[in-house]
């Protein structure tokens, strides 16, 4: 078995923010790009094996985790900040892997910086907020707006999230939850409801796989089923 190398953490310098990375293994660069509220921690269960074939990367977003917060933000400044994260580790070419939100962010980087992405993993994510799918996304944020904290949130999306009777999954969730920014975590939610790169999935070049969950009902499979017939090299999910 591969020995997994040690885990290294760092900051760098986005557009003038100060955001924190994460690397361990070897190998062709995985870049790993984490969902709405989410951070570094949130990979913690596939580290390991991913490290033992790839050097893998990860990083808070702008407003998540320990990076700072910003004023405003647009899914084109957090393309930006994996573009300057690549730049600052002095990588070329990537393999991006984008969950949820952090698919959406592998988009538009792929269309910023087609160049620089050699393969493209986007699971349980989406394109466009689907009619099906408005409801529950104006459910989130009236009740964002409603909330004095992140608590309620927090509560939602475990629930929501979690399938399987897997109480310490639950907690890991509300506790990374919990810790965000409130008013920046309100406007990327509704920065994600006006997203639309069904005129980009044509143009995908790279080899794609498209992942979903089966009880998923906030990205369900039938939206990761449309996203894969619309990329040309992609693999479409059963």
């Amino acid at each position: 078995m591969k020995k997994i190398q040690a885990m290294r953490f760092g900051f760098f310098d986005s557009d003038g923010l100060k955001l924190r990375y994460f690397e361990c293994g070897e190998g062709e660069p995985l870049i790993l790009i984490h969902g709405l509220g989410d951070c570094i921690e949130g990979w913690t269960f596939q580290y390991d094996d991913f490290s033992k074939h790839f050097r893998v990367v990860a990083l808070d977003l702008r407003g998540f985790g320990m990076s700072d917060v910003p004023e405003s933000i647009s899914v084109e400044d957090f393309a930006r900040d994996v573009k300057n994260l690549i730049d600052h580790l002095g990588i070329e070419r990537a393999n991006l892997l984008g969950l949820s939100m952090g698919g959406v962010v592998c988009m538009e980087f792929y269309r910023q910086y087609p160049e620089m992405v050699k393969s493209l993993v986007l699971a349980n994510t989406l394109h466009k907020l689907p009619d099906a799918g408005r409801a529950m996304f104006e459910q989130r944020l009236k009740l964002l707006e409603s909330s004095p904290d992140m608590t309620q949130i927090a509560e939602f999306i475990a629930e929501m999230s979690i399938h399987q009777d897997r109480p310490e999954l639950k907690e890991l969730v509300k506790t990374i939850i919990r810790k965000n920014n409130k008013e920046f975590y309100t406007k990327v939610t509704a920065e994600l409801g006006r997203i639309n790169y069904e005129d980009l999935l044509p143009k995908i070049e790279v080899p794609t796989l498209v992942i979903t969950a089966e009880f998923d009902v906030t990205t369900p499979p039938a939206l990761g089923r449309e996203i894969a017939s619309l990329i040309p090299k992609c693999d479409i999910p059963n």
